[in-house]
C-alpha cells in the first residue's frame, strides 16, 4: 500500500484531502497490481476511471460553455475532445507526478508502465471518479476546474487539437466519405520493453497512411498525420 505520507503529498498536489483514503488507493491501483496482490483485497481502478471520465466530460462541458459563450456545439466539442484525449491527460498527470504514485504489477512496471500515456491518463480519470465518490460532484468539479482552467483560458486546447491527428482525420473522412477511417496493426516487433508497432489507416479500402511508434496509439497518430497530408 502507498504510505500515508505519499498520499498526503499527492493530495497536496490535487488540492484535495480524501475523507476515505481507500478510494485514493483504489484510484492508483492498475489492474496489473490488483491481480498480482489479491491478498491485499484492493480493487483495480477501472470502475473509478469509468466514473471519472463521465464527471470530467460534464465539468469541462460546463467550463467551456461559460468560457466561450459565443461558440457553437461543434467548436465546443472539439475543444473538449482536445482536453480529454490521452496525450493531454497524460501530460497533466505528469505535472502531478502521478507516475511516482501509480501502483503497477511487476511486469507492467518493468516495461516502463509508468511512462505509458494510457496508464497515466486512466489513473487521472480514476482519481476524478474517486473524488466524486468521496465528496460528491461539487468538490470533484472544483478540483477539475482548478487543474484545467489555465489550459482552457490560454487556449492550449486548440494547440492539442492540432496535434490530435486522429480526431482531425475522423472529421475529414466523415465529411468527405461518410465513414470513419480504419486502423490496422500490421506488425509489432522487438522485445516487450522496446516493442515497435507499425499501423496503417485506410478509407474505402484505400491505404492513406502508415505510421510506426513505441505504442499503438502513437503509431496511429503518425499514420493519421500522413493520411491528412494525402487528403489535403
Amino acid at each position: 500500500m502507498t504510505s500515508q505520507t505519499n498520499l498526503a503529498e499527492l493530495e497536496n498536489k490535487l488540492q484535495y484531502e480524501f475523507l476515505h483514503k481507500n478510494l485514493l488507493e483504489q484510484a492508483l491501483a492498475h489492474k496489473s497490481f490488483a491481480n498480482e496482490n489479491r491478498s491485499l483485497g484492493l480493487k483495480d481502478n477501472e470502475r473509478l476511471e469509468f466514473l471519472g471520465d463521465a464527471v470530467l466530460d460534464l465539468v469541462l462541458g460546463d467550463l467551456l460553455m461559460s468560457t466561450f459563450e459565443d461558440e457553437d456545439e461543434g467548436h465546443l466539442s472539439k475543444r473538449r475532445a482536445s482536453l480529454v484525449n490521452e496525450n493531454f491527460l497524460s501530460e497533466l498527470a505528469i505535472k502531478l507526478d502521478l507516475q511516482n504514485f501509480v501502483k503497477l504489477g511487476r511486469g507492467e512496471d518493468s516495461t516502463n508502465g509508468r511512462e505509458k500515456p494510457r496508464i497515466l491518463a486512466s489513473t487521472l480519470e480514476a482519481i476524478f471518479g474517486a473524488i466524486f465518490q468521496d465528496s460528491g460532484f461539487d468538490r470533484a468539479a472544483t478540483v477539475i476546474r482548478n487543474l484545467f482552467l489555465e489550459s482552457v483560458t490560454s487556449d492550449v486546447s486548440a494547440i492539442h487539437f492540432e496535434r490530435d491527428f486522429k480526431t482531425r482525420l475522423q472529421e475529414i473522412c466523415q465529411k468527405t466519405f461518410g465513414q470513419v477511417p480504419i486502423y490496422t496493426l500490421i506488425e509489432a516487433k522487438g522485445p516487450e520493453h522496446e516493442k515497435e508497432f507499425h499501423v496503417t489507416v485506410k478509407v474505402e479500402d484505400r491505404i492513406l497512411g502508415e505510421g510506426s511508434g513505441r505504442t499503438k496509439k502513437f503509431a496511429e497518430q503518425r499514420a493519421a498525420e500522413k493520411a491528412i497530408g494525402v487528403l489535403s
